[in-house]
């Protein structure tokens, strides 16, 4: 089965996407803005660290996808999983704003120990183990989406 796309501006979405994911992962696009997505799927947030973060892009070809370029240095990026997308934030005046939320995702709660301990709460289960519990603090608010970086 051939898969289905919904071409928009140049680009193009997996059907399944939302024209809502659509019009903000184009707007961010055109203005060049750094975002972070969130992937999910089933109701749940996978909670990724890498690859979520950068400016929009598209690759060049017949069938243009988008990209999520890491860095204005860069040349490319991987491909952006549009269909999973459960969450886009963006940096505006220093703060982080939501600009999307799938309503029908439940996002896990992390939290960090003082030796650096970082446990998904939602789970009752250990995330990660880092150097101390500065780290572990950060870590557990980046996968939060309370904070922009490790």
């Amino acid at each position: 089965m051939e898969k289905q796309y919904k071409v928009v501006n140049g680009t193009s979405y997996d059907s399944r996407t939302s024209d809502e994911v659509i019009n903000l992962l184009e707007h961010y696009r055109s203005n060049k803005q750094r975002i972070r997505v969130f992937y999910g799927s089933e109701g749940r947030c996978w909670n990724e660290e890498h690859d979520t973060m950068g400016t929009v892009g598209r690759s060049t070809g017949t069938c243009k996808i988008p990209l999520l370029i890491k860095s204005s240095r860069s040349y490319g990026g991987g491909s952006i999983l549009d269909d999973r997308i459960v969450r886009i934030d963006v940096k505006e005046n220093g703060k982080i704003k939501t600009v999307y939320v799938d309503k029908n995702t439940k996002f896990d709660h992390f939290v960090s120990t003082d030796i650096g301990s970082v446990y998904n709460e939602t789970k009752d289960e250990l995330y990660a183990k880092c150097k101390n519990g500065d780290s572990g603090k950060r870590l557990a608010a980046f996968i939060n989406g309370e904070r922009w970086s490790k």
